[in-house]
């Protein structure tokens, strides 16, 4: 296809430089006029290739009269032969803008994702409403690619519909919708997402929290940690990744969550701390692990190896071994040595897998043995 190309290029060169040779004069026109004739022929030529190159450089010549015929090929059953026409499309430009939104009502599918495609490229703002209007499209490609061209647009007007469109229930569309109403300008859409938070439908809060992800805007942080005691996980999981997105300006709110919090909260803010990688949250998280629940000492141990495992070692070695604390805790302290792979909890891991009392604490700790040396241990008995 190189080859291809860089032959295209070459012939429209030549042409080129024929044509303003000969501009003023109506043989000129007419040699023009004969190649266009002559490429538009070429576009149902029984060779994939020079239908492709006929694409090329119907688009390369900015021609109206072959608007029409390159929209027609985006039906072509060669996959190369419609990118070229669609590339050809938006290198001709705004003469082509109607006819393409035209195209949008086509009963093919594929014509319209591709007419939604191009216009994306062309970045006509006069194409809005149009591809706002096919977001409701049974198709989800057709729905993907409008939320693309949107985005790539970024006009405001467009914010009702994507906002609307964010109950998609297809994930992939959700994603592009949500990067779509991020890329718009102004403080209203963020106020806008922050809103969709609470609404009634779970897809459009999920979508809202991606979208917040992806605008990484700190006036979100807040309402970001409230949605983590949403009733469905997906909500709840999004917030999470729009969290971490946001960065170190959500960190001291985070780290207020591991104490204020529900364990829930607690749980899921310990993940974004971890996410985040930010080193001030380590003694917070350390705390979290002494003082939550399985689920909160897992992500904060999870969270503390993402960060920076060394400093955490030594407090979990001593909760290890302290024998007066709950198996739970113990159990938890080898599990976490275990994922930080420290070589200073070599011989606690060791001792405990030979001596807790605890069979839990045992089986942790010589998994984590292995974990953080490699070494074939003995099977004991639980």
């Amino acid at each position: 296809m190189r080859a291809v190309k860089t032959n295209a290029i070459f012939a429209f060169a030549l042409i080129l430089i024929i044509t303003i040779a000969v501009s003023l004069s109506a043989s000129g026109q007419m040699t023009s006029q004969s190649k266009t004739d002559e490429l538009l022929q070429n576009l149902s030529h029984n060779d994939s290739k020079v239908r492709s190159q006929a694409a090329w450089a119907l688009g390369k010549s900015g021609d109206a009269k072959a608007i029409d015929p390159l929209i027609a090929a985006l039906e072509d059953n060669d996959k190369n032969v419609r990118e070229w026409a669609a590339i050809a499309l938006a290198k001709i430009g705004e003469p082509a803008l109607d006819p393409l939104q035209a195209a949008l009502k086509s009963k093919n599918d594929s014509v319209r994702w591709q007419a939604a495609a191009i216009l994306g490229m062309m970045n006509d703002t006069n194409a809005t409403d149009s591809l706002a209007g096919i977001l409701k499209s049974s198709n989800s490609t057709v729905r993907y690619w409008s939320a693309a061209a949107l985005g790539e647009i970024k006009d405001n007007r467009s914010r009702d519909s994507l906002s609307s469109a964010l109950a998609e229930g297809n994930d992939a569309v959700r994603d592009k919708l949500g990067w779509a109403i991020a890329s718009l300008p102004g403080k209203e859409t963020v106020d806008l997402l922050i809103e969709l938070l609470q609404d009634e439908n779970c897809s459009r809060r999920t979508g809202a929290a991606r979208a917040l992800g992806y605008r990484a805007d700190e006036a979100a942080v807040q309402p970001l940690i409230a949605v983590l005691e949403d009733s469905q996980d997906q909500v709840r999981r999004e917030a999470i990744r729009a969290l971490a997105a946001i960065g170190k300006q959500a960190t001291d709110d985070l780290v207020k969550a591991l104490n204020e919090s529900s364990n829930k909260t607690q749980e899921a803010a310990a993940e974004a701390l971890g996410r985040i990688k930010d080193d001030s949250a380590i003694d917070p998280l350390i705390q979290a692990f002494q003082k939550g629940d399985s689920p909160v000492r897992h992500s904060a141990a999870a969270a503390l190896a993402a960060i920076n495992a060394s400093s955490a070692v030594e407090p979990l070695i001593l909760m290890l071994q302290d024998l007066n604390a709950e198996e739970d805790l113990r159990s938890d302290a080898a599990w976490a040595l275990g994922i930080m792979r420290d070589k200073r909890a070599k011989v606690p891991l060791i001792t405990a897998m030979s001596s807790d009392p605890d069979s839990d604490v045992r089986m942790n700790a010589a998994k984590a043995v292995k974990s953080v040396d490699g070494i074939s241990v003995p099977v004991y008995k639980v």
